[in-house]
């Protein structure tokens, strides 16, 4: 695996890194790849506040990705998608394309219309990448669909809610037209951090969607052992959950590194 990725995974996505770091030596390097792509699509949607140089990076990766399963394949310059050439005998074009398309949204910034629409957007992203990752380390078959779905969940709504300062500027916040209406904001009130109290109501029914995916991910324990590089890090997303502020434009805070590591250590060896 190209040492970029690494050393940008250990900074940008530390905690699926760590897990990665779980698999065997030959899946790792997918993993890695398949997680690579992922902060590349990320960072394409939001990092131009131009939404047609978002929507070029989208395209290129899309392209990318066609190229790899074309006849021959043709693979890109470039560290993720050298690293994603290796995996084309087991994630298929079709599995792969919706990950890249799912982004588009974001560079749209399409409010959400409510709870279904925006959970869609996490089973498209997140829930997704997990069921993906699984595959790659050979055991999407031993995780009911059920656990893959709340995994995804838990994580993808836990990230949405944490990133939600910065989400809710940029008319992105992660929480329904229909929960905002009723609480009296809208999303220009939002991007000027106003309305803090209303908006805490509004944001309460992500809240407990997250924790009814932790929980049903928590009963779903232990992990089968081949899952957990693919999955364990989701079971973070309690911590991250417990550390969520009252004030939905205060930054949540990061779980210590070191209780991080160890806890999806211990996750490791027991699968809880």
């Amino acid at each position: 695996m190209a040492k970029e990725i690494d050393s940008l995974l250990q900074n940008a996505d530390p905690d699926r890194y760590l897990c990665a770091l779980f698999a065997k030596p030959q899946e790792r390097a997918g993993l890695l790849a398949l997680y690579g792509l992922n902060h590349e699509l990320g960072r394409a949607a939001d990092s131009s506040s131009e939404s047609l140089i978002g929507e070029m990076k989208l395209t290129w990766w899309r392209d990318a990705i066609a190229d790899l399963h074309a006849d021959p394949p043709r693979v890109r310059r470039h560290d993720v998608t050298e690293g994603l050439a290796a995996l084309t005998d087991r994630i298929s074009l079709d599995q792969l394309t919706p990950l890249v398309e799912a982004r588009f949204d974001d560079i749209a910034a399409r409010p959400y219309s409510d709870l279904d629409d925006l959970l869609a957007y996490v089973d498209a992203t997140a829930v997704r990448l997990v069921r993906l990752a699984l595959i790659v380390v050979d055991a999407v078959d031993a995780v009911p669909e059920d656990s893959i779905r709340d995994a995804g969940r838990a994580w993808g709504l836990t990230g949405l809610l944490r990133a939600f300062p910065m989400r809710a500027q940029i008319g992105r916040a992660p929480i329904g037209g229909e929960a905002l209406a009723a609480a009296g904001v809208t999303p220009a009130m939002m991007a000027q951090g106003l309305g803090q109290a209303q908006v805490a109501e509004a944001r309460a029914g992500i809240i407990a969607a997250a924790r009814s995916a932790v929980e049903g991910l928590q009963a779903a324990r232990p992990l089968p052992a081949e899952a957990v590089p693919a999955m364990g890090y989701c079971l973070l997303a309690a911590g991250y959950l417990k550390r969520l502020p009252d004030n939905p434009y205060a930054l949540a805070a990061d779980i210590n590194p070191l209780a991080r590591r160890l806890r999806l250590t211990w996750l490791a060896l027991t699968g809880r």
